[in-house]
């Protein structure tokens, strides 16, 4: 899993992945420039662990049962670190556990170029043993030199000892400028190549606290504001604060300002202008996301918020979920056995209208096409749209053991998983006049299935059909399964299931507009039969020796990431998962201004 800084900041990561807890006097963000669009804190991270132990989950790990199976694994982890540590000349206990960390991400204007560029800061700090803490820091400087001349520097910072560290080399080889530009792999917080530009990274220490940046002057005001001196932060801002507070500091929280990000995508000048009209109208006016973690929220493990602020109304995608009901069991249709089930209501005829607007929005040239299309097919669109929804129902299973001889084109056993959506239909034949339309073309033929329509393509994978008012979307088999059951009344055999009444308890009864669960046990037991299945052992896709930037870095610092033990829990049988968690349930609400999701961990399932 990629992380927001990647390769740039790969060092300063793992390093600040045992920092401390922040100063009491200034929190984080205080000492992150205005311009930010990312800001990521941790402000305790001892009562997190405590919190964490005390779950059925940390309960779980800490079992004679687990221990015994992962062992092995956790003491070549150890050997491994001890080695790493003594290469590198420093204590066995030279590292610790953090009290907190953070990390900033934000925009300064270079007048040379005209142009806003992305740069870091970082903050932790060590409560236990920072002196010893610093010596790790300071090994690996040393080593750094040793093998690369002039790749670390001394100089001063608000007069404390500093280090300049060279990360873009002074006369780069053709094959090394290729792989220098790994840095900037691109993910859904950094664009690609966003931090390129940066040549050097400064580390100072103050004390308990270290600190890392891509900008000397910003660190200096950063020291300057934990010595009581006030300066322009991220923290003085309206966005930022209403983002923060929409989902609290719990044990970790995150939050991305669109304005900045904005900027950081290169959608500034003349490319604004163009985008910035589709945006508003395919999202209307959103500030800010947040994201926080909990293992503090009642009733689960651990609880995920996350929050989407609108300035004014929702608008465009964000305001098709729509009404908010309260969450009811499952219908008929849907059998026991689902390892997932999920419901939101739609406001089905918006959609056009939302499309209209957003051709509308399009320059000229661009939007002309599309003019033609809706003229075509926009009546019978608008129709068929008129008559679907509100709700609709997401339905996940295990897929039906394959024949080799007759479904040779169908998916292998590492897609095991089958999703069917069925949307309540209040007029079948607008809906089919308007398939007719499409379907042929693509390789779908119709057909009767107990009285009801069926479309479906060769291979049987693609497939929708009618029934009892209902449309149903996915595979052949799973259709037909819901069809024998869709005129029936009352709720599925899914609505008996005890995971299915935990998960409807948890969302309770206020109105929502979306709400579902995962039934993890069942994916997890699936994953490792059908992998034993298919290659005679379990494959997880997590290899035992990553060899991504972040974990060569970790591995340098002497921080062993034991992944083989992950490996050897996916192959255990699910009944010893069963000990450790429930389903994970999430669910949408609208809050002031605000889109509220939230995702929680439930305790183990009551028989």
């Amino acid at each position: 899993m990629n992380t927001p800084l990647k390769s740039l900041v790969a060092l300063c990561a793992m390093a600040l992945s045992l920092a401390a807890r922040a100063a009491d006097e200034a929190k984080f963000e205080s000492i992150v420039p205005e311009d930010a669009w990312l800001v990521l804190s941790a402000e305790n991270i001892a009562a997190t662990r405590e919190r964490w132990s005390a779950t059925p989950l940390g309960q779980w790990w800490q079992s004679e049962s687990v221990q015994a199976i992962v062992k092995e694994e956790i003491e070549a982890s150890r050997k491994r670190m001890t080695a790493r540590r003594q290469e590198l000349g420093v204590e066995e206990d030279a590292w610790s556990w953090p009290a907190s960390f953070g990390i900033g991400l934000y925009v300064v204007h270079d007048e040379d170029l005209d142009a806003d560029l992305p740069h870091f800061i970082l903050c932790g700090t060590w409560k236990d043993n920072p002196d010893k803490v610093a010596t790790i820091f300071d090994a690996l400087f040393v080593e750094m030199q040793k093998k690369d001349a002039g790749a670390v520097t001394s100089l001063d910072i608000r007069g404390k000892p500093a280090r300049a560290i060279r990360i873009a080399e002074e006369h780069p080889t053709p094959k090394k400028k290729a792989k220098s530009r790994k840095r900037g792999e691109g993910n859904a917080f950094v664009p690609d190549g966003a931090f390129d530009h940066i040549e050097t990274i400064y580390y100072v220490r103050d004390g308990e606290r270290f600190l890392f940046g891509s900008v000397k002057q910003d660190l200096d005001e950063a020291l300057g504001v934990y010595e009581g001196t006030s300066r322009k932060s991220v923290a003085e801002s309206a966005d930022f604060k209403k983002t923060l507070d929409s989902v609290g500091r719990n044990d970790g929280w995150m939050v991305l300002l669109t304005s900045s990000l904005h900027k950081v995508a290169g959608a500034g000048g003349p490319q604004m202008a163009l985008v910035q009209p589709f945006l508003q109208t395919l999202f209307g006016d959103v500030h800010g996301y947040g994201f926080s973690l909990s293992s503090e929220a009642p009733g689960a493990q651990f609880e995920l918020l996350s929050s989407i602020v609108i300035e004014g109304e929702r608008m465009g995608l964000l305001a098709l979920p729509n009404p908010a009901r309260v969450a009811a069991p499952p219908p008929a249709f849907v059998a026991g056995g689902a390892s997932g089930y999920g419901t939101v209501n739609v406001q089905f005829p918006l959609i056009m209208k939302l499309v209209e607007s957003v051709v509308a929005s399009l320059p000229e040239e661009m939007a002309e096409p599309f003019d033609a299309t809706l003229q075509q097919y926009g009546p019978d669109l608008t129709r068929a749209f008129a008559r679907l929804g509100p709700d609709v129902h997401i339905i996940r299973r295990d897929a039906p053991e394959l024949n080799p001889a007759k479904d040779s084109s169908r998916r292998s056993g590492a897609d095991k998983e089958e999703s069917l959506y069925a949307i309540r239909c209040a007029d079948e034949q607008a809906v089919t006049t308007l398939l007719n339309l499409f379907l042929p073309e693509a390789g779908f033929e119709s057909r009767d299935f107990n009285g009801n329509t069926i479309f479906d393509e060769k291979s049987r994978e693609a497939c929708c059909g009618f029934g009892g008012g209902w449309f149903f979307m996915g595979n052949s088999s799973f259709v037909e399964q819901c069809l024998r059951t869709s005129g029936k009344d009352g709720t599925g055999t899914l609505a008996e299931t005890p995971v299915c009444r935990q998960a409807l308890a948890d969302v309770g009864t206020k109105p929502v507009l979306c709400w579902g669960y995962q039934d993890i046990l069942i994916r997890l037991d699936s994953n490792r039969r059908e992998s034993a299945k298919s290659t005679g052992k379990v494959s997880v896709g997590v290899t035992s020796a990553p060899d991504d930037f972040e974990h060569r870095m970790a591995t340098r610092a002497g921080l062993d990431i034991p992944n083989d033990l992950i490996i050897k829990l996916l192959q255990c049988d699910a009944k010893l998962w069963k000990e450790a968690m429930g389903p994970g349930v999430y669910s949408v609400t609208e809050e002031s201004s605000l889109l509220l999701t939230r995702v929680r961990l439930l305790p183990p399932t009551a028989p």
